[in-house]
Formats: structure tokens, sequence, C-alpha cells
């Protein structure tokens, strides 16, 4: 949201504010195949395990700073399966399970080849694990499985809590053994995290923490029958919601009560919901439900989203504020091609639609959908077709058809996570298709469009960092920072728009841009221990003419 001044006056009075304020990166292994299976009733994914032959090459060098692949981290054993952008998309978490078993933390500011901000060892059984992170905060949360006698049979889950500046707080193990999933979330301040299981009752068991504490603040149990389709937490961590084969619920956790319930027809694994649990959908063959929150706190179903063809619901997202469901279905014919679709809640009008059909044995199907906290944009991980007719990665806008930006891969993206601004995605891969008995993978970062104002460095307390900025040429240029964001972002006429607390920030020269418009600067971090934990804000300034950089910066500052 912006903020607009009332009066010109207004206008001139913040433009002498901010003024004065200016002043002062081949081996035999065991790897993973993936087989997805579609009939008339129902759509799955199916997985085994197989010794495996020698690796093709890792996914190539970064492209130009500020712009696409920032940096990648591959590996000939392990496979990227799961992956989430925490602390406004400046760290990159992941945990491994086969032929890794470990969990780790990296820098978005880093460069290839990364080194972990931490790495922890798991137990080598570990499987099904699935991470999350806090979208505004440094904690994360992954949730693992290990079967309960060493090899095979009923496994107990762990759930842990990690901070980008303490690494691991705490582990919790649910009591009891399941065949069932189970998975953690964290709310987006990272001061509530919700964790559940399906047990072997076939009951739903909930438990609700705080930060500081493996004890649970809450725990629920709840009939659920023998699959759980989906468990997801709203982004301010106020509900739950959860599917079974039969039907769904939104669970208040300041109240305990279930909101909502409702019977499920032909639904699959494919459900998303809204930051504030306003909007929630599930997908089918053929069709997207949509369900809103009323003005009395009731839900309504308000809209039937229904797609032509041979088409199935793969994966669903709804952005933060509601206004958008994405939707990639798969063409499951021969499984070659896909649809994604972006349809506006608030006037239930489908806004772009990319269909993209491939060539092969290999199926070419949608494994994961992010959405910016706007709905402006989103991205797609396909697993891709053997002809390499449709590139498994896709960056799209709401409001075209054609994808704004496409990577491809020699093998297939697992899962994907975005910045709630849009700016950063982050990628997780396997070397090989999803269909083949190969391994290795990768973890990628990248930048959703070109970038006037980039970071290099981890920032660690009392480090050099390295900020680069485009503009004008031969213009003087400046680095403005503060120690906080602004609450809304200001716009400053011609100037652009200020992103940081104008009340609290300063500025340093960087010198000037050159015949090319590029300048570089080495910024010292504050030294004092007492400033780990907190953050730092950074904006670029040209001079001549007067214009402030479009990118921005939030860092938190690291041990």
């Amino acid at each position: 949201m912006t903020r607009r001044s009332g009066t010109l006056s207004a206008c001139l009075v913040l433009l002498c504010l901010f003024q004065c304020a200016l002043a002062r990166a081949q081996t035999t292994v065991e790897g993973v195949r993936d087989l997805y299976r579609a009939d008339g009733t129902n759509a799955t994914i199916e997985e085994s395990r197989a010794r495996v032959v020698p690796l093709p090459p890792a996914p190539g060098a970064p492209i130009t700073v500020g712009n696409g692949l920032l940096w990648v981290e591959s590996d000939p054993f392990w496979i990227g399966r799961t992956v989430a952008l925490g602390d406004h998309g400046t760290q990159v978490f992941t945990e491994f399970d086969v032929s890794a078993h470990r969990t780790q933390l990296l820098s978005g500011f880093d460069a290839a080849p990364v080194s972990p901000l931490f790495e922890y060892q798991q137990v080598a059984g570990s499987a099904n694990v699935k991470v999350a992170a806090a979208r505004d905060a440094g904690a994360y949360v992954s949730c693992r499985q290990v079967p309960a006698n060493g090899s095979t049979g009923p496994l107990n889950t762990f759930v842990s809590l990690y901070t980008g500046v303490g690494g691991l707080r705490w582990t919790y193990q649910f009591p009891g053994s399941t065949y069932g999933p189970a998975r953690a979330m964290v709310s987006r301040d990272g001061m509530r995290i919700v964790a559940g299981m399906l047990d072997s009752t076939m009951n739903l068991q909930l438990r609700v923490f705080e930060p500081g504490s493996n004890i649970p603040v809450w725990q629920g149990s709840f009939v659920n029958g023998p699959q759980l389709r989906s468990l997801l937490m709203t982004a301010d961590g106020s509900r739950v919601y959860w599917a079974s084969a039969s039907s769904c619920s939104v669970l208040n956790l300041a109240t305990h009560q279930i909101e909502a319930n409702f019977g499920l027809f032909n639904a699959l694994d494919c459900h998303a919901i809204s930051a504030d649990g306003s909007v929630f959908a599930y997908g089918g063959f053929n069709f997207v439900e949509v369900f809103e929150r009323q003005p009395a706190g009731n839900y309504l179903h308000t809209f039937t989203w229904n797609v032509s063809g041979q088409a199935v619901c793969g994966h669903l997202d709804v952005s933060a504020d509601g206004s958008t469901i994405v939707a990639g279905f798969n063409l499951w014919l021969d499984n070659l091609g896909v649809q994604i679709m972006a349809l506006d809640v608030p006037t239930k009008t489908v806004t772009m639609t990319d269909t993209a059909v491939g060539a092969g044995t290999l199926q070419n199907i949608v494994s994961a959908i992010k959405v910016s906290a706007d709905g402006e944009r989103f991205v797609a991980g396909l697993w891709g077709d053997e002809a390499n007719l449709v590139a498994d990665l896709r960056f799209y806008s709401k409001r075209q058809n054609a994808p704004i930006a496409t990577y491809d891969h020699p093998g297939s993206v697992y899962d994907v996570d975005m910045s709630r601004d849009g700016r950063r995605v982050a990628v997780a891969t396997k070397a090989v298709h999803a269909n083949l008995y190969l391994g290795g993978g990768s973890i990628e970062l990248y930048a959703f469009e070109d970038e006037d104002l980039v970071m290099h460095g981890i920032p660690r307390v009392g480090s050099v960092v390295h900020f680069e900025m485009s503009g004008a040429a031969n213009s003087p240029a400046r680095l403005i920072f503060a120690p906080s964001a602004a609450a809304q972002p200001l716009p400053m006429g011609n100037l652009g728009i200020l992103y940081l607390n104008r009340l609290t920030m300063s500025s340093v020269s960087m010198g000037s841009t050159g015949v090319h418009g590029m300048v570089s600067y080495a910024y010292t971090l504050p030294s004092l221990p007492t400033t780990i934990g907190t953050k730092l804000c950074f904006q670029g300034l040209t001079t001549s003419p007067r214009r402030l950089t479009e990118s921005w910066i939030e860092l938190t500052i690291l041990p």
C-alpha cells in the first residue's frame, strides 16, 4: 500500500525532510524416481528408490548480477526436494533426506560457491521432509519422519525450529508412530509454529508452539479419516486449514473453534488459503472451488472456476491479500502439457492463461506454484518434457499470458518459494527428470527482474559488504540507510518511492555512477555484538537527476 500527501505543501515539506536526511555456486548414488498417475477419479505422485548411474553436469553459472540466477548450490548426491525463503527473501532454508540428511540455511547475499550459515546433520533414515520459513523474520521450521525401527515400518515424526542468528532452537517429537503424513508451519512474523500429524488412529493431531519452547501451548485432536490431503496455516498465524478425502475445515487458533467445514467432491491434493484466511480454494478435475469469509465470520462458496479439456489441477496458491488465485493444471491425456492460469478473486475474471505442451515419453506436470503477496507476480515449477520444448521454471505476471522469464534445467523442478514482494525466488531441483533413476540436484536463488541496487556479502557483524547501483550516467550517488523500513512506502513525486523510515535514515556518498551508470561501494556493518539480530535497510539515490532506486534491501545482522 502507498500513502499520498494531501497537499502540495505537504509534499514539499516531506521532500525537504528527505533532502536534509540525505545530507548527513561424477559418481554413482542413490536416487529417486517419481511417477505421476492420473485417472478419472484421482491423481497421485508415487515414488520409488533405486541405485543409479553417473550424473550429468551441474546447472550453469549465475547470469548477470541483479537479474536471473543469483547463485546455485548443486551436488551429485542429494536431490533438492523442498525449499523456503525467509527474512524478507534474504535467507534460503532447506533440508535434505536421500543421500544427505541435513538441514541448512543459506544467505541470499552469498555468491557461488555458497557457504551455509549453519548445517545440522539429521538421522540417516529421515524421509518426507518439508520446510517452511517466516516471511518477515529469520525463523524456520522443518518436519521429518524417521522409521521407528530404524529401517522400515511406521514413522516417528520430528519438528525442529531454527533461527537465522541462533541456529537450532528446539525439536519436538510427536507421541506415537504413524504411516500418515506430517507438516510444520510458521507464521510470517515467526511468533507462532503449528505442526500436524495424521496418527495411526486416523485422527489429525495438531500442536501449537511459541518460538521459545518445544512444549505446546495448545494441542488438539480431530477426526479425519485415512487421507490428509492438505494442512496449511495462514501467514498471520490466525487459522489452520486442513482437508481429508471428504471434507475441508478451518480452525480459528484464537478460539480453537472450527469456523468452517465443507464436504469435498472430487478434490485432489491442491489447496490454498490467503494470509488472513479470508479466501481459500481447492481444485480437482476441470475445476477450482473458491470460498470467501463473510462479514459475519462465516464462509460461503462464492465461485466455481471451470476449466475445459482434460485438465486436472496439480497445484494452487492464493496471494496473501486474497486478490489472486493461481492454478496449475496438468493436461492428463498424455501428461505432456500444462496450463497456468490466474483468477482475479474480486471480479472472478481469468487474467492470464499460458499453455505449454512438450514432447517425448517423460511426464511434464506442474510441481509447484507460489504467488507474491499482492498477487501481481508468481512462479511455476514443472517437471519438464523429454524434448526440452517446455522450460521447467517460469516467471509470470498476473496480467500477461506469456512468461516474463523462463529457465530450463537438465532435470526437474521439485519445489519453489517466493518472497512476499515477489523479488526473490528460491528453487529446489533434481538433476535429471523426475521419471528417471538418477540422483543429484540443486538449490537455487533467482531475482525475478532487473534490480538497480544489489548487495553482495554475508551480513555478519563488523563485516564489509559491497553494493552495486545502476542509474543515470555520470551522476553523484548516495547510499541511504536506516534501522527500519517505512511503515508504508512513501511516494516522492519524480524522485520515486522511498522505502526507508525517513525519520531515522542517513546517507553516505558512493562516488559517481560513471559513463555506464554503474557505481560500487564497500560498506562496513556495525561491529558491536549488540547489533546482532538487528535490521538495516538500504536504498540508493542518484542526484543528477535526483532519482531513488526502485530496489531496496532489508537485512538482518548475523553473528
